[in-house]
């Protein structure tokens, strides 16, 4: 009985030690992820949701960081790692502006692709991108437009992007992702 009674103290012990925090907030002010290896200036404490995904057999999980200021007001960065040989398949300049591609392909009902030109981010390199609202999207309750930049390191891929309205944070968030060394 006194085991028993120990294991089960042990247990709630170490889950409550556990660390649960997904995101913390840095001293500089932004907000960082260990597991996602990275921090970025999100205007209020990001909430994270995890889908699965798939590519041919290829499964794998997106992980999405979202931080919002009302329904039109939408900062977000997404990281997935893509399975090996997909990504070894194409120099990194192609595979980013097919990721592009591939990101307005999925708006495609509501948004199409502006503009899109290489940015470095320090020692990243990727692409900036800008859609714009097709005709009468309203009818929907859709405004604004999206801003987003995608980089690529090793198999890991992540998309910063503003959906909403004209706010003075979105430069300062765009610009503040950083990769953790």
């Amino acid at each position: 009985m006194k085991l028993k009674l120990f294991i089960v103290t042990l247990f709630l012990v170490m889950l409550s030690c556990k660390d649960d925090s997904v995101v913390y907030k840095t001293t500089s002010g932004a907000y960082a992820s260990k597991t996602g290896k990275f921090y970025a200036k999100f205007p209020t404490k990001p909430n994270l949701s995890i889908q699965d995904n798939k590519i041919g057999a290829d499964e794998f999980e997106v992980f999405a960081y979202r931080s919002t200021l009302g329904p039109n007001k939408i900062f977000s960065i997404e990281y997935f790692d893509y399975p090996g040989e997909m990504v070894k398949a194409m120099p990194n300049e192609q595979f980013l502006d097919q990721a592009v591609t591939n990101y307005s392909y999925a708006m495609a009902s509501n948004f199409e692709l502006d503009f899109k030109e290489p940015v470095n981010n320090g020692d990243l390199k990727g692409v900036y991108f800008v859609l714009q609202l097709k005709e009468n999207p309203a009818i929907k309750g859709i405004e604004g437009m999206i801003l987003g930049e995608i980089f690529k390191i090793g198999n890991r891929v992540y998309t910063i992007t503003y959906h909403g309205i004209p706010d003075k944070r979105v430069d300062t968030f765009i610009e503040s992702f950083k990769i953790m060394k």
